[in-house]
């Protein structure tokens, strides 16, 4: 309990110091970090009604419910042309997605939710812990405690806030939203079931906890329960057997490996579990480290 009365201390002095800043916030254009994040990949279909509208790196997804379309994560701002081409070549209109979301805040996968919540009119679904970041564009960062004093992408109105264990349903699907804590801290993974060809597959949007580089453990007064989510967030995440894993970034599931433009369909190739388990592991590997680095260096 006290980890979190300190996490919400923590979240709301950030979010007053933002606000403090008031009409002084400007948007400012900041560049990729990657080029492989606005360079285009074509849409295809991973299984059912589930299909990849992302770019060459940024894992971007779009289900078709019957009842309209759940676009999750845009990529980063400049990404919209894009994953509207996507969408658009898989024969959906961008006016039948309903609902938006995202496995957490960062610009490379909220960019553009402002840009397609304005096309479609559709209603944003956040994680409580990452909405702040959304609505001042990016400007309240746990790794930046004062804020930045301007906003690198379009500020984003979100109209629910979930949490672990709450469901976003609609028409055929319904999304299992389940804790990703650790890099940042609303961040979430999804889990539903997609029937096809007579098989009921287990699909997991996983997020994959790693570390941003320069990002400390025992030094975060803007996430003090960071140590306490990372682990948590990989002792859940190493007992998922999903059917189909796919992630927030391409290389996270190995996309490039395991699938070229205009391969046939396959479902079973994003079905590999021990690679699943693989990076998990890997992940865990590299927290355990550099915690232990961490402490080590804190004790001389």
């Amino acid at each position: 309990m006290k980890s979190k009365l300190l996490l919400a201390t923590a979240l709301t002095f950030v979010a007053a110091t933002a606000m403090g800043q008031g009409t002084e916030l400007q948007y400012k254009k900041t560049p990729a970090l990657n080029e492989d994040w606005q360079k285009p990949f074509p849409g295809f279909k991973i299984v059912g009604n589930f299909y990849y509208v992302g770019t060459y790196d940024l894992g971007c997804y779009l289900i078709d419910t019957g009842q309209g379309l759940i676009l999750i994560n845009t990529g980063i701002e400049g990404s919209f042309p894009l994953i509207k081409e996507s969408i658009e070549k898989l024969g959906f209109k961008l006016s039948d997605i309903k609902i938006v979301t995202s496995t957490h805040g960062h610009r490379d996968h909220v960019g553009d939710i402002a840009a397609f919540q304005k096309v479609s009119g559709a209603k944003v679904y956040m994680e409580e812990r990452d909405v702040q970041t959304l609505e001042t564009g990016g400007n309240i960062d746990y790794r930046q405690t004062k804020g930045r004093g301007f906003y690198v992408y379009p500020p984003i109105k979100v109209d629910v806030k979930t949490k672990p264990g709450d469901h976003i349903k609609l028409g055929n699907t319904d999304l299992t939203i389940r804790q990703a804590f650790g890099h940042t801290p609303g961040a979430v993974s999804f889990t539903f079931n997609v029937q096809d060809g007579g098989k009921n597959y287990n699909v997991l949007i996983y997020n994959s906890d790693g570390i941003n580089q320069g990002v400390k453990l025992l030094d975060s007064p803007g996430y003090p329960t960071n140590v306490e989510d990372f682990a948590s967030t990989l002792k859940e995440q190493a007992a998922y057997k999903p059917d189909i894993w796919v992630s927030s970034h391409a290389g996270q599931f190995n996309l490039h490996q395991v699938y070229k433009p205009g391969d046939p369909y396959n479902p079973a190739r994003f079905g590999d579990l021990a690679a699943y388990q693989k990076k998990i592991a890997d992940t865990t590997r590299n927290y355990e480290k550099q915690l232990a680095e961490e402490r080590a260096t804190a004790k001389k």
